[in-house]
Order: C-alpha cells, then structure tokens, then sequence
C-alpha cells in the first residue's frame, strides 16, 4: 500500500511542459512547465472562483428574483399590508354582527340577558 502511495505521489510531482508552437514555422511560441498537482491546483481554485462570482450576482443583484420560492421585497410588504387590513376588516364585520344580532334580539323581543 505504501509503494503505491509513493508511486503516486511520484506521478503527481513529476513536471510536464506544456509548449505551443506555430504549426508553419515551427517556432515555439509559449512553454510552461507543469505539475499534476499545479493542474489540479489551478482547476480547483477557477472553479472556486467561478462559482463565488455566480452567488455573488445572484445575491447582490435583482437576479435573485428569478430563483423559484424567492418572492420580491415589495410583494412581502404588500401582502403583509393586506394581511393587516384583512384582520381589521374581520374585526369589524364581528363588530357589525353582534350589532345587528342584538338588534334583531330586541326586535324580537329576545332576552338577551340570560
């Protein structure tokens, strides 16, 4: 298991070079010297990076409106204005009820006091 191990780590800091060359003149254009574990490295940090800068458009950004459940600061304010009216509407149709409960109580001549 250890030799394994070792032959791996031996595979992962062995250096390539990475070289481009203009396929005409043969002329090399660019050579960079690479590692598997650089590769891994610098795949892993893009992707980092990459995936902070899309929650970070999504956060701060109207963006977010577009996620399913996500509801728009003002559609909150308004339900919750429409809540409190419903409540106080409900309050008074009760009100208006017993009103007109007792009303029809006397009317009838109902003793309400029992």
């Amino acid at each position: 298991m250890k030799k394994k191990q070792k032959k791996l780590i031996h595979k992962l800091k062995n250096r390539y070079r990475l070289v481009l060359i203009n396929d005409a003149t043969f002329e090399e254009k660019f050579s960079y010297s690479l590692t598997p574990i650089n590769v891994f490295v610098g795949f892993s940090s893009f992707l980092v990076f990459f995936a902070l800068i899309i929650i970070s458009l999504i956060v701060f950004t109207p963006m977010k409106e577009f996620i399913p459940g996500y509801t728009d600061p003002a559609m909150k304010r308004n339900i919750t204005r429409m809540i409190s009216k419903t409540d106080s509407l409900e309050e008074v149709l009760r009100s208006r009820d017993a009103y007109y409960r007792n009303i029809l109580d006397i009317l009838q001549d109902k003793d309400t006091l029992q």
